[in-house]
């Protein structure tokens, strides 16, 4: 406790008085946060040793995920408080509340000013890449002391200075060997240059605003608070709550993205916008890290841009046409050509194509669940939904004029919406019957129904999903699997059960006449599949399986530690479809799996991308990291030309859409056949496909 107590004292001079101004504000924040969540989530936390423990575990994750700011002194020091933050939470003494989060802070902020230095001190000079070194990484504990840390610092940034030179080298069009590029020194110095620049500029964002340094991290504490009740519930301050509600925009053009920076300070994808040039795409997706932006043959590095150069890139006044390279979370690099527009709100957003072979079969990529409203009408019972279900609706209709015998409804990397459009689209391929449950907070059960009799297409259908589909999607797949109205194809969902809503941060009776500047977003509903059984945690088992990029569990609901377990529900009442014939499909899908390049590709990728998640050892020397540089890019071009195969099927516009191109500009149709070639090569969209045909011609 002394040391504690002496590290508290030392640091507060540190952060001088901007803490103190905001503390009691944040100290009631907490508070209320608390009751908030106690009246209003699903599933109200015991606050306990338990609790406390996972909350410090949360934050000291999210102030440090990389381990390399804290020693073990200072964790030393924060561990007293890991079974007491329940303590902290529940005083009703404000002035003994929220002190683990003033030491921890001031802990970061002076291990920040330690990193800068360190920084600046290690690459003041060239490194040596002619010894044998590595790095272990992730680090599995934090540095004993500061010496140790220094010499992480080093390494993680003589790695850093390693990928630019790689890099730089691919870029310019030469390749990665053993032996050290001609003008290395040149290039090392460039590179650290840079590295400098980024890691320097991370640490400034911080220091150079400790007011604002403060309030975000007090915003990110409540955040902490809040994710222990689950994953899917957060605090939002009033601008965050605006950026949540954001709509696309159809006055300006735009390539259809947002970027926001994530915890390494890379910018990343945060939003597509529907019906973007991104969003059809079907190859971008939020949480893809932005590397690269080519507009007319220029290609620029993200790190050399500015970020008013980068917007004008990516949206303006003008068309135009942009290429951007992108690294997946599952570390694909891939470039995506996108044309900046605008988009009508008039305009169907979904788009359907036809897959030509033996037989007509209809496509449709529904990459998320959006719903347009009227804001004219206050009383909800009055209000109009307009959105994806009714754009399905119509891309089916137009598709039934190219004489498919069979649909398939892409929902891969669908990570959810609305629920009211979830509903209208299992509607579109039920006749009648309810499509779900919902179980709230005190276990009260309602049985959400078909809004709509009849259906839209009542032939052979195949939805295609994934460990990115989600929620709403995961909705959809479940209850057309429970009717047996369609056949499952991919591989396991996300695993998300739940349902939320965001609300003002009030523990009194919420006011419409009052301004509020917190708001929470909050789990306060289960879903429940119509036979009872639950997506939440589980996610939904494909009936024919097939290899998944995304199939390890830390990409899953179930790889957050406060996920709500899953559980069962009153089954409905309703009437299954036939069974269907899936033991057939699956053996010859697995026949032509087995002897696929591809998917052979996809498996192997699959057990290389855990092991590359949770632990590699990173030559530092040239030559070491050459061969471990070639090793992982042979594998990410396995994935790339794999995806270039020769394709089984022909792929074009539905007849209504082909006349609409014609008359387009040329760059509408230069993206149209980048979209029609991505559809026509893409290895599930041909695998499903064959299962169709062994479908209805069984």
């Amino acid at each position: 406790m002394k040391l504690i107590l002496l590290l508290f004292f030392m640091l507060a001079s540190f952060i001088g008085g901007a803490q103190q101004k905001n503390s009691t504000t944040f100290r009631q924040k907490s508070i209320i946060l608390h009751r908030f969540l106690e009246q209003n989530h699903y599933l109200p936390l015991t606050w306990n040793d338990s609790t406390s423990s996972l909350l410090y575990k949360k934050w000291i994750e999210s102030l440090d995920k990389e381990k390399v700011f804290f020693t073990q002194k200072d964790i030393a020091a924060l561990e007293g408080y890991k079974y007491k933050l329940d303590d902290e939470l529940l005083s009703k003494d404000i002035s003994a509340r929220l002190n683990f989060f003033s030491l921890s802070v001031s802990l970061l902020q002076y291990r920040l000013q330690m990193t800068d230095s360190i920084i600046k001190a290690v690459v003041a000079k060239p490194f040596d890449f002619s010894k044998t070194d590595n790095i272990n990484w992730p680090y599995s504990s934090f540095a004993d002391n500061e010496v140790e840390a220094a010499k992480r610092w080093q390494k993680y940034l003589k790695w850093q200075v390693l990928e630019f030179i790689t890099d730089d080298v691919i870029d310019n069009g030469n390749v990665i060997t053993e032996a050290l590029p001609a003008d290395f020194v040149k290039r090392e110095t460039a590179a650290r240059e840079k590295v400098k620049s980024k890691e320097l500029a991370y640490i400034k964002n911080f220091l150079q605003t400790p007011k604002e340094f403060i309030s975000d991290k007090e915003d990110d504490y409540l955040n902490a608070i809040a994710w222990c009740y689950d994953p899917h519930t957060s605090y939002m301050s009033i601008k965050e709550k605006k950026e949540f509600e954001t709509k696309m925009s159809a006055s300006e053009y735009t390539s259809g993205l947002d970027l926001e920076e994530n915890e390494k300070g890379d910018l990343s994808i945060n939003y597509l916008q529907p019906g973007g040039s991104a969003w059809r795409s079907g190859q971008l997706h939020t949480g893809d890290v932005l590397l690269k932006v080519s507009v007319n043959g220029k290609e620029k590095k993200v790190e050399d841009i500015s970020k008013e150069e980068l917007n004008s890139f990516l949206s303006g006044i003008s068309e135009g046409d942009v290429e951007v390279t992108v690294k997946t979370a599952a570390g694909e690099i891939k470039t995506v050509k996108l044309i900046k527009e605008k988009i009508s709100d008039e305009e169907s957003v979904v788009k359907s194509y036809v897959l030509h072979g033996s037989k007509n079969i209809g496509y449709i990529n529904l990459p998320g669940f959006y719903s347009r409203e009227s804001e004219s009408i206050r009383d909800e019972k009055d209000l109009t939904y307009d959105g994806c279900a009714n754009d399905v609706s119509k891309e089916i209709v137009k598709l039934k004029k190219d004489t498919i015998v069979g649909l398939i409804l892409d929902l891969r990397y669908n990570g959810g919406g609305s629920m009211w459009e979830a509903m209208q689209l299992a509607g579109i391929f039920i006749d009648i019957g309810p499509v779900a449950s919902v179980k709230d907070k005190v276990g009260k059960v309602h049985f959400l129904k078909d809004p709509n009799r009849g259906t839209i297409y009542d032939g052979p259908l195949i939805i295609l999903i994934n460990g990115g589909s989600a929620s709403a999607s995961e909705f959809v797949s479940a209850v057309l699997q429970d009717y047996n109205r369609a056949l499952i194809v991919g591989g396991v969902t996300y695993g998300k059960g739940t349902a939320q809503v965001v609300l003002p941060m009030d523990t009194n009776k919420i006011s419409t006449d009052k301004y509020f500047e917190d708001y929470v977003k909050v789990t306060n509903q289960k879903f429940y599949r119509v036979n009872g059984s639950t997506t939440q945690w589980k996610g939904v088992i494909p009936d024919i399986t097939m290899p998944d990029i995304y199939a390890d569990d830390s990409f899953k609901e179930k790889g957050n530690l406060s996920a709500l377990q899953p559980d069962n529900s009153k089954k409905g009442i309703y009437q299954p479809l036939p069974v269907l014939p899936v033991q057939l499909l699956i053996n010859n899908s697995d026949k032509r799996i087995a002897s696929d390049p591809y998917f052979k590709t996809i498996n192997e990728f699959t057990r290389w991308i855990t092991q590359y998640r949770t632990g590699r050892v990173v030559p530092l020397h040239w030559s070491g990291y050459a061969v471990s540089h070639k090793k992982n890019m042979d594998m990410l071009k396995l994935i790339s030309e794999g995806e270039k195969t020769t394709s089984a099927i022909i792929v074009t516009n539905n007849q209504f859409d082909g006349q609409r191109i014609i008359l387009s500009t040329i760059k509408s149709k230069e993206v149209n056949a980048t979209y029609l070639e991505h559809v026509q090569n893409d290895k599930y969209i041909n695998e499903a496909y064959q299962i169709m045909m062994d479908w209805i011609q069984k």
